[in-house]
């Protein structure tokens, strides 16, 4: 099954000072602009299953792209970070190093929240699923995590690289799982 999964373009809020995953906030005014140029990348292509985050910012390039009805997934949200939303990273990240913060929750969940693994497991469930029910090309509007998780499930990387290597808003990564065992 080739996936090809769009992340969000950008937002209101700077995700280098404000932590937001599950959190529904909008886009930018610049969205007409940067959504021009994914829904370029995208023209020429089919596909037999369109797939969209319940989240707005997700949803709204889906349709601008072309694809005003996709199927929502819940498991395509980005991390939810619990009590960490909507908060500074100042507030958050105190007295340990920002690499190693970040290892940490690859196992443990965020206080109310999910760990990396658990939505990887989430990620990991919708592609098993797609794949066994036939789909052969699908397109997925999603975010930054979500493409982490997918890119590390087809081998492309390691989880303990996913928050150092976000891909750009906007960006379409195209991923290849006729050949893994997503088991």
């Amino acid at each position: 099954m080739k996936v090809y999964i769009v992340r969000h373009t950008s937002v209101v809020l700077d995700g280098n000072l404000i932590c937001y995953g599950y959190s529904d906030i909008d886009v930018r005014p610049t969205f007409v602009e940067e959504a021009t140029i994914t829904r370029r990348e995208l023209e020429g292509l089919c596909f037999d299953g369109v797939f969209s985050s319940p989240l707005r910012r997700a949803r709204k390039l889906a349709t601008f792209c072309g694809y005003p009805d996709p199927i929502t997934d819940d498991r395509l949200k980005e991390m939810n970070f619990g009590q960490w939303e909507g908060r500074p990273w100042s507030e958050i990240i105190i007295g340990e190093g920002t690499e190693e913060f970040f290892l940490r929750y690859i196992e443990e969940p965020t206080p109310g929240g999910e760990s990396l693994r658990m939505q990887y497991e989430r990620v990991r469930s919708f592609l098993v699923e797609k794949r066994a029910e036939g789909y052969q090309q699908i397109l997925v509007f999603c975010h930054g995590g979500v493409i982490n998780c997918a890119r590390t499930l087809a081998g492309l990387c390691q989880l303990e690289e996913a928050y150092a290597t976000i891909p750009s808003f906007g960006s379409v990564t195209e991923l290849d799982f006729d050949f893994l065992d997503l088991q």
